[in-house]
């Protein structure tokens, strides 16, 4: 490749890549270590270095109330989660703490309290 055409492509990862974060520089930190993580049900749709499977999920969160079925909607990365409120397609959902109670009333995970807060803590440094 020649010179530059490497210095274009090199300074176009620079511009696609994500934002370093706490989880970048502690990158040995395993979501498994965070109780609500794992049993939250996260990486089956949030999975891999972005966070993000990229395919359309339907929640069927109709199934709480009497209207309209939402549908389908992209999985959004969790990388910088915590600087992108509000949450969910809507932004219905105002903090971290409410979308993280959200998806555990819509997944039945029954987190617990102290899960619950480990959950924010770890979404605060992706």
């Amino acid at each position: 490749m020649a010179a530059g055409a490497e210095n274009a492509v090199s300074a176009m990862s620079n511009v696609c890549a994500w934002p370093s974060s706490m989880f970048d520089v502690y990158s040995a930190f395993e979501p498994d270590v965070v109780g609500g993580a794992a049993k939250g049900q996260c990486a089956g749709c949030h999975a891999g270095a972005y966070f993000t499977d990229n395919l359309t999920h339907d929640l069927e969160v109709e199934r709480f109330y009497s209207g309209r079925a939402e549908g389908i909607f992209k999985t959004f990365s969790l990388r910088g989660v915590k600087d992108s409120p509000p949450y969910l397609h809507d932004g219905r959902l105002f903090t971290l703490e409410d979308t993280v109670e959200f998806f555990n009333l819509v997944l039945g995970t029954k987190l617990s309290a102290d899960e619950k807060r480990d959950l924010v803590a770890y979404l605060r440094v992706l």
